[in-house]
């Protein structure tokens, strides 16, 4: 008899929703109550997670964001660097907390500077294996007589530039303090 009951029961028609039962609504999906695109928030909400503001601040100064433009440009190279050195890139990334669009790890503050250094030292190495003099290193320019180091050692967007081409074995020259050119091919007799 209760095999008949299951089965009479089951051929009833049922209500479209629950709320024909007396329960609750048709709960609402995400995409239906996610608010309108803020690109502030969006901004804001990376700078927390990049760890390039403190969590209670509400705002940004233009060289944070100028900042946050850096670590974008040089993310992917930072990130496949750190990945082989000691201690991958674990404490140099963040991912997202909200459950937000980042599949990926993103580079933070602490990990951009990490590579920064990073980079430099193995620029250095680089420049004086090729001839440079480690006293005179800080001060090489490249062809266009931009110096690839700044005040404090650190190698810049146009020592990054000449350094990956040296180190791709790609055509390129820089100079030394004293007008000596050097480059991967024999650097031309005078400068453009």
């Amino acid at each position: 008899m209760s095999a008949a009951l299951l089965i009479l029961a089951l051929a009833l028609p049922l209500p479209a929703a629950a709320g024909g039962l007396g329960g609750h609504a048709d709960p609402k999906t995400a995409l239906d109550q996610a608010a309108p695109f803020d690109p502030r928030k969006a901004t804001l909400e990376e700078l927390w997670q990049r760890r390039l503001l403190p969590p209670d601040q509400s705002s940004w100064a233009p060289q944070d964001l100028e900042l946050l433009r850096k670590i974008r440009r040089a993310e992917k190279a930072a990130i496949a660097f750190l990945k082989r050195r000691p201690g991958g890139t674990r404490p140099w990334t963040a991912r997202s907390r909200s459950g937000g669009s980042w599949s990926e790890a993103k580079l933070t503050k602490e990990g951009y500077e990490k590579y920064l250094f990073l980079l430099s030292q193995d620029a250095l190495e680089f420049f004086e294996s090729k001839g440079a003099d480690a006293k005179w290193v800080f001060k090489l320019r490249d062809w266009d007589d931009k110096p690839l180091f700044d005040g404090g050692g650190r190698i810049t967007d146009e020592g990054v530039r000449v350094y990956d081409r040296a180190r791709l074995n790609l055509e390129v020259f820089w100079k030394g303090p004293d007008g000596t050119a050097y480059g991967t091919r024999r650097p031309p007799s005078k400068t453009p």
